[in-house]
């Protein structure tokens, strides 16, 4: 590592043949991609319909009920609303670092409930594993950028 001094900002820059990226820009470029991917995911909860469900071979998931759909685009714009708040925390990780260890304690706490619960419905591993991997996966991000100091 080197550690570059400029007068705003103080970065550690991973040296590789031929590349070089400031440590802060490579954790909010990871962050925006995450609240992006998030943002999307709600996005898609929010309009969701029968067809949606069939694009995505989950048909069989989807109820026709009104209760069901409320639920569903209730969870959509929480979704929305984590991605929102993680693209925010992105323009300065460092400052919001204690925010993104809870965070992931949250989403490894969200990522559990999810497996417990699609395992003791005995759903199948298809419907639940993706999203209890992605929230396993922002888990170790969150963990590891509420880690990183300049």
């Amino acid at each position: 590592m080197t550690k570059i001094e400029l007068p705003l900002y103080s970065y550690q820059i991973a040296v590789h043949p031929g590349r070089c990226m400031p440590k802060k820009v490579a954790l909010q470029l990871v962050l925006k991609v995450i609240s992006t991917l998030l943002i999307i995911g709600g996005l898609v909860r929010l309009i969701a319909t029968r067809q949606t469900f069939q694009s995505f071979m989950i048909n069989e998931l989807w109820v026709p009920q009104a209760y069901f759909i409320y639920i569903y685009r209730v969870l959509g714009a929480f979704v929305v609303f984590a991605g929102i708040t993680l693209f925010v925390i992105s323009q300065d990780p460092f400052r919001y670092s204690r925010v993104l260890q809870v965070w992931g304690a949250c989403f490894l706490f969200i990522g559990a409930v999810m497996f417990i619960a699609g395992y003791s419905l005995h759903m199948s591993v298809l419907h639940y594993a993706f999203d209890v991997i992605f929230c396993f996966i922002i888990a170790a991000v969150c963990f590891l950028s509420g880690k990183q100091r300049v």
